[in-house]
């Protein structure tokens, strides 16, 4: 016999009647008022529409934490501008050097896709445009005594549109001159000196310049100048001072963060191509959590949450400079080999035998913004100095915030600052004289660089989000063991997006991370379904999805193809009337689904006679592992259950090849557990500091943040003694509360749309319930066990040991599309099962 994993489950939507009046419907008091004095004239009827392409910004805001986190004050960079100087440096860049600039800046796995990637950035940001000013270019200086290669001459060309100038940089008064006057001409005069001290360039032996300068209107003229007052500015909870504040009321693109406990605005430029976002922390003294929080990924729900809405905006005016030294940062977040003497710049250049080693010896970033009534302007320019040297409805801004400017067409970030004091017009962040440790420096503190999440995510990594805020949502209510289904809950709700509308329809979008091209959504659905119908090699996995509709019930005839062909989904009639006959029914359908492991979804008398529609949905797992566990190996041992100490339980083990490793984002050891079919896989996440989070809050948290995706490739092979528990789990949950917290209400409320559905009739629905139930353990023995087992007492001193004696996270995942088929917690073998979540 074999050891064999099951897992089954069963979730269920009913919907309801309900009465609805449009006359009875009130108003936000709020919202009437600033909806009667909104100018109909200025209102901007733009559909708005976030990038849905990958993105490429993981790098940006990284440095920006760390920037916010080092200095007081206002702060501002050009992320565009710092990736293109050192993407240039990296495209010569050998070994630790290029991999160092690689993981950082989360440049895409191949040299072409890099390339490519930068190539279509800059082709956007280079585009004529009679709507806006956007100058954007870079050049190469190299010193008479170096030769460069021709291959990266030719290479920085093509697809950086950059070139490389030949000239002599011992004369350090003329190529600042040379410098200064190509600066001052990209930025329009903005930045008259790029090089203030040119005695920095004695040792120089190749410069890398660029520069950008931006300049546009607003899409509307929002801000009136005789609409402009002073009001206080409140720089911190004692202090704060007058400034002018630009003042209209109008329609704009708003959304809520729970996660950065702020509002976002969205103020859109003139051409359609670039916005304004400004991020307002709830309170006086928030802008700090914001700089230690944002990431590209809760930006991208907050951004896909947002609606048009009559908003009272106030902005204050402002205008300040900012001037970077970068090399400590850099080296905080993992870029050191350019700055030291094992820097391999070899692809740059042949040097003569006069000439010095390289290595990078300063980057400086010099940007400035002035934002007013008629819009903005900023400008930016970075170089790299080589050589070898020793309230709701209303958004008032009168609190420190964050903003960033994006090309909406590509998603590349611009500009992205933050603003202390709009009244203070410049900082720095000085040239910080320090002796860094290198690599070869057995002292050096290890620095691991936060790296956990890509850079580029698909309209499919999105729509991967949902499993675990679902997990984590679920979590946070709920005591002792866990399993639950995302996916199955996943498909439960696509299969709606098509019979709502409304908002009701883009709840559902924004939490599902879907876009509203009705084509998209179709594709991400079916491509899900994909893993879920198979048997191969012992694994079998299976979905089943009906829906369930009251005989008296018109439903769409549209709406019922369209479930059929992109969602797996039947349908069938019942005379919801008579309760007992119904539930007799869907029960009978469940336990077929579930080969009589799950007994019902409807528990007796829970079913209404008014019920007009109900969607089930089942998904059954059943997996061998591919490498066995020997039962005989398997003895009690001590698992240490929060709270409670050391208690007794058996666990599995088995020594051999499995896939593991480190993820310091998340503070956790994960390992890969394979089953037969080779697709599926059960991944077990265990933190490396239980006292700390006990029940596992945080992890499933910080799980929201790293993609399934990105674990999955920082993991390897590594020879490891594996030791889990046997245990099983049944979870009963009411998912009706995660979802509002999640953002799905709508669908609950006497608001919901379902005129997809069906068009003279109001629906809601009532609860959505799911029954999940695993159990893992061994059933027999395999001869390729007991023979591995055989060489445990010889191995087991030099391989990595992963045990599980103590809480964990585990998942069980489609390798090939990274879908989560079951996520769970189990906090040990007393901890009982899952009843509820509301």
């Amino acid at each position: 016999m074999r050891l064999q994993l099951e897992c089954f489950l069963c979730l269920a939507i009913a919907v309801s009647f309900i009465e609805r009046s449009v006359s009875t419907v009130t108003q936000n008091p709020a919202q009437t008022n600033v909806s009667s004095r909104t100018n109909p004239q200025t209102e901007d009827d733009e559909d708005f529409v976030p990038y849905q392409g990958e993105r490429f910004t993981v790098f940006d805001w990284t440095l920006f934490r760390n920037l916010g986190k080092a200095n007081d004050g206002n702060i501002l960079l050009s992320p565009i501008s710092i990736k293109l100087a050192l993407v240039l440096l990296y495209e010569g860049a050998q070994d630790q050097t290029a991999i160092e600039l690689s993981r950082v800046m989360q440049l895409p796995i191949s040299q072409l896709a890099t390339r490519e990637k930068f190539n279509n950035i800059l082709k956007s940001l280079q585009a004529p445009s009679s709507a806006y000013t956007l100058n954007f270019g870079s050049r190469i200086y190299i010193d008479n005594n170096i030769l460069a290669r021709q291959r990266y001459a030719a290479t920085v060309k093509t697809f950086y549109n950059t070139d490389v100038i030949n000239d002599n940089l011992s004369d350090a008064h003329a190529i600042a001159t040379k410098v200064n006057s190509w600066v001052n001409n990209i930025t329009q005069g903005y930045i008259e000196k790029m090089i203030d001290d040119e005695k920095s360039l004695e040792d120089s032996i190749m410069l890398i310049v660029n520069g950008l300068f931006f300049k546009s209107a607003w899409r509307r003229k929002y801000f009136a100048l005789e609409n402009t007052q002073n009001a206080k500015f409140h720089i911190n909870v004692n202090q704060s001072v007058n400034v002018p504040y630009m003042h209209t009321v109008g329609r704009f693109y708003y959304a809520e963060s729970s996660r950065l406990d702020a509002k976002i605005l969205r103020i859109p430029y003139d051409g359609s191509k670039f916005a304004m976002y400004i991020i307002l922390p709830h309170t006086l003294t928030g802008v700090n959590h914001i700089v230690s929080e944002i990431n590209p990924f809760t930006l991208a729900r907050d951004v896909w949450s947002m609606q048009e809405l009559p908003i009272d905006v106030w902005i204050p005016r402002f205008k300040f400079e900012f001037t970077s030294h970068l090399e400590k940062t850099l080296r905080q977040l993992g870029i050191r080999d350019i700055f030291d003497d094992t820097a391999l710049l070899t692809g740059i250049a042949k040097t003569r035998r006069i000439s010095k080693h390289l290595r990078v010896s300063d980057i400086v970033h010099k940007c400035g913004i002035e934002v007013n009534e008629n819009g903005t302007t900023a400008y930016a320019a970075t170089e790299i100095q080589i050589g070898n040297k020793i309230e709701e409805g209303t958004f008032h801004a009168n609190h420190p915030f964050v903003f960033y400017i994006e090309d909406e067409t590509t998603g590349t970030i611009l500009y992205v600052g933050r603003v202390l004091d709009p009244l203070n017009t410049s900082g720095t962040t000085g040239k910080v004289f320090v002796d860094f440790p290198s690599r070869f420096n057995p002292d050096a503190p290890n620095v691991t660089p936060n790296s956990g999440v890509p850079a580029a995510l698909s309209t499919e990594d999105r729509y991967s989000f949902f499993n675990v805020e679902l997990l984590q949502k679920v979590n946070e209510n709920v005591e002792g063991n866990l399993v639950l289904s995302p996916t199955s809950a996943k498909i439960a709700l696509a299969s709606l997006v098509e019979g709502t509308g409304g908002r009701t329809q883009q709840e559902l979008l924004a939490v599902l991370r879907l876009p509203p091209e009705i084509d998209i959504i179709r594709t991400a659905a079916r491509r899900s379904l994909i893993p879920l119908k198979s048997h191969e090699n012992g694994t079998e996995i299976n979905v089943a999805t009906r829906l369930w509709t009251n005989t008296a019930l018109a439903v769409s005839n549209n709406y019922l193809t369209a479930l059929y062909n992109y969602y797996g989904a039947d349908s069938r009639q019942l005379n919801f009337r008579d309760t007992n006959d119904a539930a007799s029914r869907i029960n009978a359908w469940v336990r077929e689904n579930t080969k009589d492991n799950i007994q019902s979804i409807i528990q007796p008398g829970a079913l209404s006679s008014e019920t007009q529609m109900l969607l089930t949905s089942t998904l059954y797992f059943k997996g061998l592992w591919f490498k066995s566990f020997d039962r005989h190996a398997t003895r009690v041992r001590c698992f240490h259950v929060p709270y409670k100490g050391c208690q007794d339980v058996p666990m599995m083990e088995n020594t051999s090849k499995y896939r593991y490793g480190y993820i310091p984002s998340l503070d956790t050891d994960v390992v890969e557990i394979p089953y037969s079919n080779r697709r599926t896989s059960m991944l077990i996440f265990l933190p490396s500091h239980q006292d700390s989070d006990p029940n596992l809050v945080t992890l499933s948290k910080d799980l929201s943040y790293v993609p399934i995706k990105t674990v999955l490739n920082n993991l390897n092979e590594t020879e490891l003694v594996l030791s889990i528990p046997r245990f099983s789990i049944q979870s009963k949950l009411d998912l009706q509360a995660p979802l509002i917290r999640m953002g799905v209400q709508d669908i609950f409320s006497p608001a919901a749309n379902f005129t997809g559905v069906i068009s003279n009739e109001y629906l809601r629905v009532e609860n959505i319930i799911q029954n999940a139930k695993i159990e893992v353990d061994e059933k027999g023995t395999i001869a390729a066990a007991v023979t591995e087992l055989t060489v445990v007492p010889l191995m087991a001193n030099m391989a990595v040991t992963f045990i599980a004696n103590r809480p964990f996270i585990f998942t069980i995942v489609d390798i090939l599309t990274s879908e989560t088929l079951f996520a769970g917690r189990y906090i040990g073998p007393d901890a009982g099962n899952s009843i509820n979540s509301a």
